[in-house]
Order: structure tokens, then C-alpha cells, then sequence
């Protein structure tokens, strides 16, 4: 569709031109022709965005049909001979057109401001979020309202460029995480009304869809994670402003002031005026001449609260003591002081964790000298680009995979909090917890040589992935959850090739011998099913943990129907007790959760009930044993699953 562009030198002309939003409307069409849009004319210096968000489109510009597939961003310029359209009279769609003018002082950079182009963006959100804002703006009657549409413009504009850099260093890394997106939408809207069931409603999900997603890939369910960072944004107002904590209440979301310093206090250890007041009081002690060997950014530490992360379900924010935050740091402040130190020290450091996108994958380097020993290092390419990290890393601190560098004899200084919850490994000697959402000041005292992270789990430090850059080199990989695989991949990251490969060999073995030893046992048409019974909930799995990963994917076993059809291909999680017969197979795996005992009296008629009730096949399992899906996990999780079948058996 489009011409080879400098992208960079295409941003720096946006950079110097004078733009200026013309108009913007919204459209929700069925059919052809769409009003006001069969046949556009520009006039000279207006260029125009069209956002495709839903359905497909043509758009015809000298001659040339470009068909549009959702969801798609095209940019074009001045062009008296374009029109759009739909390749069927029946084809609805949605979108968003933005006319704006631009000047530049050169012809040059005026002519390269109208080049036509379009993509697929990684995730459209965020711009359709900033065009309906915009829309709504330009639509008001008042003055004000429509400057604050101008100031909006360019702030598309950079996301829109920003999606297309993405696409470029990560063309095959299309699929949106949704985690992450909502986790983008909360920093931007925590002051608005949001509920897991609106949250869901973005994304066409369910709420249980949703809090799954987000406790498996960040340990906290959304409803906590947008308490985190209004409480979050409440300390930077606090620690930065004299507002009155009524007015800040109120930005942060929450109408009721009272409510506000409860559960700021419920978090902090504080409440909201105390929490001032002791670091205002901290602030005069650090500039007093006689205390200037004690720091006022380190806060001392309070008790933390940790609870399983799968124990909870919510769907409106509620007063909530799931969490507590284990201290009440100067979160983005402390961030922002430690990014610009460690640039400073940088700019001797060409290695400290900056993507290297010039160097060849095969390329080693030599980093920077630490007690006159040079690390030898190489350029690996993860979801944000190319990195220079160490061939072999001595100080790791990995977010998520911890049982993947345990199976591989390396022992982390830092992982999150719930990751280091894992009941199946007993020596955790050594390994910081560097709390959830994962504390910067925490990952730059342990001086790491790399950071491992998820996309979900680098979106919620705050700084992102440009502040965790600045501690260390940092790489963002995929939650796969998939053992081998997953082996596999750290064998690389570790310069442990050869461990993983001997580690994968030996587990392949073990699933060919498992799978040998319960053939005797199981019918070939027999149904698998996996059932955990939660005090106020029901959930069926799938085939990624809770022991499905092992029976389904591993031993080959097969799923009952249902839970093929609507868990494993489909969003079905949490289901009602009038339709668990639909999903117990012939034998059943149950994990019922403490305090679900009342629960489990509500549906064990109906596990008595069915196939595996009536056969005598339902398998207790325990929740806590079977929740992580890390290969040290899986292996332990698969003798059990075994002995219970071969037990059964005999």
C-alpha cells in the first residue's frame, strides 16, 4: 500500500509543522454510500486519519482502491479524486475521519506530510479512546472545550506513529494482550467510573475472563490493580501538591472523601493527612546539614498483606483488604530520580539497557567493566526489540518465570510476590521479594544484570519498560506456559543451552513412561474433566494449568466436550451450578478452595450425579499445589495426577 518511508525523518517533520484539528466525526454506517463520505475533496495542506474500528472498507485515491479490514488506521493528503466506500451494500462498519491541516516551513517536509499509508495498529484502543474524547470535545458548544479538541490532536497523531514503529520492530507480534491494554486504560481513566463489568465490555469479554487474564499474568485481579494506582496517584498528589483531600479524592475517583481515607489507609498504613505529614517532616530532616546521611526517599517498610491471588473474585470496587502495598515510596518520583541518575551514568554505558537495534542477533560485545572484569554479552531479541544482555547472567531478576530458572540451577535475587508464592519450591534462600506491582527501588537495590519480564508486568511498574531499561538490561517475553517451550527459551536467555536441552530430554521421557503406566488404567473414549469450587464461585479449566496443561496437552487424555468446545476453544470459565453435568466428564479432577466448603454442599449432589460421580473417578486435588504451571510445578503436578489414576486403578 505504501511507498518505503523514513519513518524517523517522517516524525521529525511532524515534529516541526504546525498542525491544526479541522473537524472529526464518527461514523456507524450499513450499506454504500456513507454520508458525506462517498466522495471527500481536501483542500490544499489538509491531510486526513481515517480509523477503521470495526467492519471493512475501500478507499479510493487516484485510481487506487485500498480495501481496509478492521482494525486500520489509513493516512492520506490533499487528493480531489478520493472517495470510500464498501465492498458490500450490506457491510456495516464503524470509524472515525480527522481533517486537519498542517504547514511546514520547507516544500519538502509540506510534500512528505501527505504521503498516504495505512496499517494494522498492535492496539487500536488507545487512539479510538483518544477520538471519541476528541469527538466529544469539538462537538461542544463551548469555547474551551473545543481548544481542548485542538490540544488532543497531536497526541493521537503520536500514537498513531508510535503503533506504526511497533508494527515495524515487531511485525510478527500482531496479537493484542489484553491485560495490557486494560492496564493502559486504567493509568489513563482512573479517575472515571470503572467496574470489571465495563472493563469486560471493552474488551467483549466476561469479568471472570477478565480477572482470570489479569491474575494469572499479574497476581492481581483489575478491580486491585485500579485501586493500586488511584492510591498510587493519590501519594504523588499528596507528596507534590497542599490540595485539600477532598479535591484529591475526587481526581483519583472517589466522590466519598471518608470512603477515600479508608481505603488509603487500609493500604498505606496511613491515612491520608498522616502520610504528609511524615514525609513533609522527612523532607526537613533531609535538608537539615545535621541529618545529611539519612534519606528521606527510602520509607520504612510496613507488614505486607499476601493472599492467594485466585481466592478472589470482584466485580464492582469494593473495600477490599486483599492487598496491602509494602511501602508508600515515592513511586513515580523515586522513578523519575533513579531514570535520570542511572541516564547520567549511562551515557558512559552503552550497554545498560538500551535496545540495540543496529547489531546482528549473532553479534557479541563487551559491556561495561565492573571490578575491572568485562561481561561478555550479546543482542537478544524479545516484544520490545533487540537487547544487549549478558551471555551468562549472575543477577537476574525475573518477574514471572521463576521456576524456569530454578529447573535450570539459576537462583534469581528478585521475583514478584505471588510468583514467589509457589508452594513447590522449598529454597527460597536469597530471592527478594520485590512486591506487586513490582517495586523499582526494590530492583535497583539488588543491582540485577537482567530484568525478565511479561508485557502485563512491565506495564505496571511505573516508568514501564523505559524505567526498568534504566536499572538494567531488560527483556519482555511471552507467558506461554507451555514447559518445553518455556525450557527452552530461558535455556537461551541463561546461556544454559545445553542444561535445557538435557532437562527437556529427561522430561520427555518421563511424560512417553507416565503415559505407558496409566494406559492399562484408561479407556480410550474415557472424558477428562477439572472442576474447582471457589465460596462464591464455580470454574471449569482448560488446558494451561490446574493440572489441564499435564492431562490434556501432556498425557494426551481427552476433555469432556464441552470443556473442548467452550473452555479450552472458547471464554468459558466460570459457569453455574445448573450446567456443571454439561462439563463433568467420565473422571474428575476437583479443587475445592478453603472456606468453600458450603459451596461444595451446593453442587456435590450433582458431581454424585455424573459420570465420574457415579464411577467412583472424581479426584480431589489441592488449589494451591495445582494454580502454578512452571515446569518445576508441572513436574510434581504430573506424579501426583498419575498416582491418583494408577491408585484409582488398582
Amino acid at each position: 500500500m505504501e511507498r518505503i518511508i523514513d519513518w524517523n525523518a517522517y516524525i521529525e517533520q511532524w515534529s516541526r509543522a504546525t498542525a491544526h484539528l479541522q473537524s472529526i466525526q464518527s461514523y456507524h454506517v450499513k450499506g454504500n454510500p456513507a454520508p458525506n463520505l462517498s466522495e471527500l475533496k481536501l483542500e490544499a495542506s489538509t491531510g486526513f486519519f481515517f480509523i477503521l474500528t470495526r467492519g471493512e472498507i475501500e478507499i479510493r485515491m487516484s485510481d487506487k482502491i485500498y480495501r481496509c479490514r478492521a482494525p486500520y488506521i489509513f493516512h492520506g493528503g490533499a487528493d480531489n479524486n478520493m472517495s470510500f466506500g464498501v465492498p458490500n451494500d450490506n457491510q456495516e462498519w464503524d470509524g472515525y475521519l480527522v481533517l486537519y491541516t498542517a504547514a511546514s516551513a520547507s516544500s519538502e517536509d509540506q510534500g512528505n506530510l501527505a504521503l498516504s499509508y495505512g496499517f494494522t495498529p498492535n492496539a487500536m484502543l488507545p487512539i479510538q479512546e483518544k477520538c471519541e474524547a476528541m469527538e466529544r470535545h469539538w462537538n461542544s458548544n463551548e469555547l474551551l472545550d473545543r481548544l481542548q479538541a485542538q490540544s488532543l490532536f497531536l497526541p493521537m497523531v503520536y500514537e498513531v506513529l508510535s503503533q506504526k514503529l511497533q508494527t515495524l520492530a515487531q511485525p510478527e507480534y500482531t496479537k493484542t494482550n489484553i491485560v495490557t491494554e486494560a492496564i493502559k486504560y486504567i493509568k489513563a481513566n482512573y479517575m472515571e467510573s470503572i467496574t470489571a463489568e465495563k472493563l469486560a465490555g471493552r474488551y467483549d469479554c466476561s469479568t471472570s475472563y477478565l480477572s482470570r487474564l489479569f491474575r494469572n499474568q499479574i497476581g492481581l485481579g483489575p478491580i486491585e490493580y485500579l485501586i493500586h494506582e488511584r492510591v498510587h496517584r493519590a501519594k504523588q498528589l499528596l507528596l507534590k501538591s497542599d490540595a485539600r483531600i477532598q479535591d484529591i479524592a475526587t481526581k483519583v475517583g472517589y466522590a466519598d472523601v471518608y470512603y477515600f481515607s479508608r481505603l488509603f489507609k487500609k493500604h498505606t498504613g496511613r491515612s491520608p493527612l498522616q502520610f504528609r505529614a511524615e514525609y513533609q517532616q522527612a523532607a526537613q530532616v533531609q535538608n537539615n546539614p545535621l541529618h545529611g546521611l539519612e534519606s528521606s526517599i527510602v520509607s520504612p517498610p510496613f507488614d505486607s498483606h499476601n493472599e492467594n491471588e485466585s481466592y478472589y473474585q470482584l466485580s464492582e470496587e469494593g473495600d477490599t483488604s486483599m492487598f496491602r502495598f509494602s511501602r508508600p515510596a515515592f513511586g513515580a518520583m523515586m522513578v523519575l530520580c533513579t531514570s535520570l541518575i542511572l541516564s547520567a551514568c549511562q551515557a558512559s554505558n552503552p550497554t545498560g539497557g538500551a535496545a540495540v537495534a543496529q547489531e546482528p542477533a549473532s553479534q557479541t560485545a563487551t559491556a561495561t567493566a565492573s571490578d575491572s572484569t568485562a561481561a561478555e554479552t550479546r543482542v537478544y531479541k524479545h516484544l520490545k526489540g533487540e537487547t544487549a544482555i549478558p551471555v551468562h547472567p549472575q543477577r537476574v531478576v525475573s518477574f514471572f518465570h521463576l521456576g524456569e530458572l530454578i529447573a535450570l540451577g539459576v537462583k534469581p535475587v528478585g521475583t514478584t510476590t505471588y510468583v514467589l508464592d509457589n508452594p513447590h519450591i522449598s529454597d527460597k534462600t536469597g530471592i527478594t521479594d520485590i512486591g506487586i506491582p513490582p517495586d523499582a527501588e526494590k530492583i535497583l537495590s539488588l543491582q540485577p544484570d537482567l530484568i525478565v519480564t511479561t508485557p502485563a508486568l512491565a506495564e505496571i511498574v511505573e516508568g514501564g519498560y523505559d524505567a526498568l531499561s534504566k536499572i538494567a538490561p531488560t527483556i519482555v517475553i511471552e507467558q506461554n506456559n507451555e514447559t518445553i517451550k518455556d525450557i527452552e527459551m530461558f535455556g537461551d536467555i541463561l546461556g544454559k543451552q545445553e542444561e535445557a536441552k538435557q532437562w527437556n530430554e529427561k522430561f520427555t521421557a518421563k511424560i512417553a513412561e507416565y503415559k505407558a503406566k496409566i494406559s492399562p488404567y484408561v479407556r480410550a473414549d474415557e472424558t477428562f474433566s477439572i472442576l474447582n469450587v471457589r465460596p462464591d464461585a464455580l470454574f471449569v479449566y482448560g488446558d494451561t494449568n490446574m493440572g489441564g496443561n499435564i492431562i490434556y496437552k501432556y498425557l494426551g487424555l481427552k476433555p469432556a466436550a464441552k470443556v473442548e468446545s467452550d473452555v479450552i476453544h472458547g471464554e468459558t470459565w466460570e459457569v453455574s451450578s445448573e450446567v456443571i453435568p454439561e462439563f463433568i466428564g467420565d473422571r474428575l479432577f476437583l479443587a475445592v478452595n478453603k472456606g468453600a466448603e458450603d459451596k461444595l454442599k451446593d453442587v456435590q449432589k450433582l458431581v454424585d450425579a455424573s459420570p465420574a460421580g457415579k464411577s467412583g473417578h472424581v479426584y480431589s486435588i489441592d488449589f494451591d499445589q495445582f494454580l502454578p504451571s512452571d515446569p518445576i510445578a508441572v513436574e510434581k503436578q504430573l506424579d501426583i495426577i498419575t498416582d491418583l489414576i494408577i491408585g484409582d486403578g488398582k
